[in-house]
């Protein structure tokens, strides 16, 4: 009786509460559609893993159950809101775009935790269960399955009108909502764009990526040294990547182009465009890097690996005016790790002032 009492929700005031909340769009798909995609990714999901492309991440492996069978997370759900939220900049810079402005995960998980409350208000016999790309959920699946958009050859979704610099958050819930419409999604095509420029060829086919190659696992999820030979591939990307999506046709134009309603994701309001790599390296204590960067998606990578990052970024900027710099963190520094990283940086400066 409750999800038929449910179905009387005016999607207007449902509409109005998530434009309120500063949502860049939105669909909602019946739970029956959810499976029906998740049981089509599984598979792929479970070869890819089978290839070792995930590479440490060793708790992928863990949730793969809970990441397939929404039911375990929450029993009786009946829809899923799949929620975006736009973050694109114009700016070039050495941290990637979507990690600028303020931790994603917090600022999204604190709106979509207030849909929640307005849902039960509604009628408090509703449960729900709420996801921003840290938990079990595919949240990427979930959108494509809610006509958000379509998985390009670069693994990330992209909205054919918008392009793909959005984040994705998802609700379910045990309410029967009615299904939002859905259109008819492009493909890629022949376009290999993404897959002939990434530096580190970790596209290794269509959307499959080899994390253990890609400069977004490298510098974040990484928590050991970075393979020397593949240290000048990093470039100046101290913490992940964008160039796949930045020479994508879909995305165009359009860095910086779409409004970012959530004024937290704007880059002003976090690291912003460009980290200082003297800064960076006179950080010395845990403490100092929490105090730093305390509310933003770089206390992911901790401080060991953030100055790991600036080693290599340094080696490769060639700036010979980092060498003192580098020279100092190495008599201050007792992490084996990092001084090899930061002679490893002397070497490469050095070497490439002298061509």
């Amino acid at each position: 009786m409750l999800y038929n009492q449910f179905m009387t929700l005016d999607p207007a005031k449902l509409r109005k509460f998530i434009e309120d909340q500063g949502w860049s769009g939105f669909g909602i798909v019946p739970i029956s559609e959810v499976k029906s995609a998740l049981g089509k990714h599984e598979s792929i999901f479970e070869k890819w893993l089978r290839q070792g492309f995930q590479a440490k991440m060793v708790y992928l492996e863990a949730m793969k159950e809970d990441r397939y069978h929404p039911e375990n997370k929450l029993p009786d759900v009946r829809s899923v809101i799949v929620l975006q939220a736009w973050y694109g900049s114009d700016e070039n810079g050495n941290v990637a775009r979507y990690a600028r402005g303020k931790d994603y995960h917090k600022v999204l998980k604190k709106r979509l935790l207030s849909l929640s409350d307005w849902l039960k208000a509604q009628n408090p016999e509703i449960s729900t269960y709420a996801s921003v790309d840290s938990g079990p959920t595919v949240d990427r699946v979930l959108a494509e399955a809610a006509g958000l958009g379509f998985f390009g050859k670069n693994a990330n979704l992209i909205s054919p009108s918008s392009g793909s610099y959005f984040f994705i958050a998802s609700l379910m819930t045990t309410a029967q909502l009615p299904a939002t419409e859905k259109k008819r999604m492009p493909g890629c095509g022949d376009c290999q764009k993404c897959m002939m420029s990434c530096p580190m060829g970790a596209i290794v086919a269509p959307r499959v990526i080899d994390a253990r190659r890609c400069i977004a696992y490298l510098t974040i999820e990484n928590k050991e040294g970075i393979p020397e030979y593949l240290r000048p591939r990093i470039g100046n990307r101290l913490f992940a990547c964008d160039i796949c999506q930045e020479v994508c046709p879909f995305n165009e134009g359009r860095a910086g182009k779409q409004e970012i309603l959530i004024d937290e994701l704007n880059a002003k309001n976090g690291v912003g465009d460009n980290l200082d790599l003297a800064e960076i390296l006179a950080i010395e204590t845990d403490e100092e890097f929490q105090e730093r960067f305390s509310g933003t998606s770089l206390m992911r990578a901790k401080r060991r690996g953030l100055l790991r990052n600036a080693c290599v970024v340094a080696g490769n900027r060639g700036d010979k005016s980092l060498i003192p710099v580098l020279e100092q963190f190495l008599e201050l520094e007792t992490d084996e790790m990092l001084k090899e990283h930061a002679k490893w940086a002397i070497k490469a400066i050095n070497q490439n002032t002298a061509i």
